[in-house]
């Protein structure tokens, strides 16, 4: 039998491996520690420290959050779990013990950096740069962060700012490679195409991480643009979305996802054989207060949220999957079928969840009328029938074939269902496995709606915003047309370089220049193209 000595002995054992190696002996000791010594803490703890060094986050994660939970005053195990959920990719659960680790001295700043990535992950910019400035104050020297902290300036369109921290990283460490990165983004942004390509080519040729890689040659092909160079920047985008459908680990998207390929056609299917003219009548009527946006990702959603943000009745919430606690496995038999016959209780309290998760959003308490701006709920407009059967609805529209060839050119994050847009063929299959839903879906619900064209928004704006605030039924108010200087803020959305453009048309038809790589495309779009009125002339 294992006496108190020997216990201790085998925890200091462990305890040796996990600081000088291999970890792998670690967790060996830790293991038979825990086969006589059932939910020890100490053995836990080691073992969870341990795993986290062998790449197994989910032993790491059992056994940290145990440690946690029964003694939350464990500021180190607090930091390691965190750290753990972090590299697990789960940057919401990781944000609680991170924070609370901040008041171990010891781990402070590593935490507090930590703390920034979450916050980054979450698009919580201006939080994550308020925890760098944090750092930087102790360690004016730490390279790395000062070019994190440009990075987050610069998308966060305080270009000055990062600009000025650019330059101190990169005084640091002349071969800082996020540094580097945002040095050329910043003369792209200020207009020095020719000599932002160079800095991208050089590079590709430099940058061993492969997601860097990857944003830098989108980041070559928008400058490519810029200068014309069609069929190079057309090279230089597909080079980007090949490196990430290599190296991304979420580059391949998932079909029975809520807005996947499989989903989206059992929706399809459902809506052709129970139509919502079917469904049980929606019994209570909501207290309003709600419209939604929606439209393909692309086709100036962004745009137009920011010139309805600046009405001073209109808060709108930026992509925030208001509805994701009330999805289901929509491709799974039987889950639509029960929402057609949903009673006033159960639409009662789906309506609440859904309020209670727009709240915890809202930053403006005072205006009347939250927009909901999440482009492909176009998917969902069943589910926003539903439960807001009178609420408005606006969807934009674009030329399709404008729209699918910007989501194969943007650089989106790899989450819900943009590594579609990684591949052209698979970008027009999934518009148009979308806009059926789309389509079949505003033949039948009885939601308010109006149709709202990109093209139209940037040709005349005033008349297009008065039409549209009309039928939300709010005054015109001329901030909507001056968005730019009245809401400063940037997009949390991959088009806030755009938005902070002044207004233009030179999106308006740019797929002619890629006509040729287009040509297989013309044909899958063309009855898209006549649906919402468009020519390929």
């Amino acid at each position: 039998m294992t006496t108190q000595m020997d216990l201790q002995q085998s925890l200091q054992r462990a305890l040796h491996y996990l600081q000088a190696g291999p970890p792998e002996r670690c967790v060996q000791v830790c293991n038979g520690i825990l086969t006589e010594n059932p939910g020890l803490i100490q053995a836990l703890y080691l073992r969870g420290c341990a795993a986290f060094e062998t790449d197994d986050n989910a032993q790491s994660i059992n056994d940290l959050g145990i440690v946690h939970d029964n003694h939350p005053e464990h500021l180190h195990a607090a930091y390691y779990l965190g750290r753990s959920l972090l590299a697990a990719g789960r940057p919401e659960e990781a944000l609680a013990p991170l924070q609370i680790s901040l008041d171990e001295s010891e781990l402070e700043v590593r935490a507090r950096y930590k703390v920034a990535t979450c916050l980054t992950h979450l698009r919580r910019r201006s939080e994550a740069i308020d925890h760098y400035q944090v750092i930087l104050r102790s360690q004016p020297e730490n390279s790395q962060v000062a070019a994190n902290l440009a990075s987050l300036l610069e998308r966060e369109n305080r270009l000055e700012e990062a600009a000025s921290w650019t330059d101190r990283a990169l005084s640091m460490d002349p071969a800082n490679e996020t540094a580097l990165m945002t040095r050329a983004i910043l003369d792209r942004r200020n207009g020095s195409y020719s000599e932002a390509a160079l800095q991208f080519r050089q590079l590709t040729n430099k940058i061993t991480n492969p997601i860097n890689c990857s944003i830098v040659w989108n980041q070559l092909g928008q400058c490519l643009e810029d200068q014309g160079e069609w069929d190079e920047a057309f090279s230089a985008f597909s080079k980007s979305n090949h490196i990430l459908k290599t190296h991304h680990p979420g580059s391949q998207p998932d079909p029975r996802a809520p807005h996947g390929l499989q989903t989206l056609s059992r929706i399809q299917e459902w809506l052709m054989t129970n139509p919502m003219t079917s469904w049980d009548t929606a019994v209570n009527h909501d207290e309003g207060g709600i419209a939604f946006l929606v439209g393909f990702p692309r086709s100036g959603t962004t745009l137009l949220d920011r010139m309805l943000a600046a009405h001073p009745d209109i808060e709108v919430l930026e992509e925030k999957s208001l509805f994701s606690s009330l999805h289901q496995d929509w491709s799974k038999p039987g889950s639509l079928e029960t929402l057609a016959e949903v009673n006033e209780a159960q639409v009662r309290d789906a309506r609440e969840i859904y309020r209670q998760e727009m709240t915890r959003n809202r930053c403006h308490q005072q205006r009347s009328l939250v927009i909901d701006k999440l482009p492909l709920n176009l998917a969902y407009l069943f589910l926003i029938y539903r439960l807001f059967p009178q609420a408005p609805v606006i969807f934009m529209q674009r030329h399709p074939l404008d729209v699918c060839i910007s989501c194969y050119f943007q650089a989106f994050e790899l989450e819900a269902s943009m590594a579609y847009f990684l591949d052209m063929e698979d970008t027009v299959q999934y518009y148009h496995a979308v806009m059926q839903v789309a389509v079949a879906s505003m033949d039948q619900v009885g939601n308010p709606l109006q149709s709202f064209s990109y093209e139209d928004l940037v040709a005349g704006p005033e008349a297009q915003l008065k039409d549209l605030i009309g039928f939300l039924g709010l005054e015109m108010d001329d901030s909507m047309l001056d968005y730019r200087r009245r809401d400063p803020d940037t997009s949390n959305t991959p088009s806030y370089q755009q938005v902070s453009q002044p207004l233009h048309t030179r999106s308006i038809g740019k797929w002619r220049h890629y006509s040729k790589q287009l040509e297989s495309s013309l044909a899958d779009l063309r009855p898209w193209m006549k649906h919402f009125g468009y020519t390929d002339l």
